[in-house]
């Protein structure tokens, strides 16, 4: 079994970043911009928005999701410092905590449907 923590780093993870660079360039940051600002290159900006990078767990379809990516978005417009790593990571663990990628784990892994391991770690 692949483990929350596998989960996250390959596929959540990138999703939210993904998420929080295509809310940046829709208000109107470049990619140069984008890059700067979240501390990656430009080329994994142009690969986020390209759906490259990050696009394997549709996280656009958990409309909680966009919200807590459009506010981020939203902070970092309005110059508020912020720590991106930590509002990224603090996202993962609540998705993770409310089995909201339960299905998509399974999909990819077969989990037992009573796995219970997310809710116990990130609580």
């Amino acid at each position: 079994m692949k483990s929350p923590f596998f989960l996250a780093d390959r596929y959540l993870i990138p999703g939210l970043y993904r998420l929080l660079v295509m809310n940046l360039r829709k208000r109107g940051l470049l990619e140069v911009e984008i890059a700067e600002i979240l501390g990656i290159s430009v080329s994994n900006v142009s690969r986020y928005l390209n759906m490259k990078r990050g696009a394997l767990l549709r996280l656009e379809d958990l409309e909680e999701v966009s919200k807590l990516t459009d506010e981020l978005a939203e902070s970092i417009i309005a110059g508020e410092r912020v720590s991106i790593n930590f509002s990224i990571y603090k996202i993962a663990s609540e998705l993770l905590s409310r089995k909201l990628l339960c299905e998509f784990h399974r999909s990819i892994d077969g989990i037992d449907r009573s796995c219970n391991i997310c809710p116990e770690i990130f609580k």
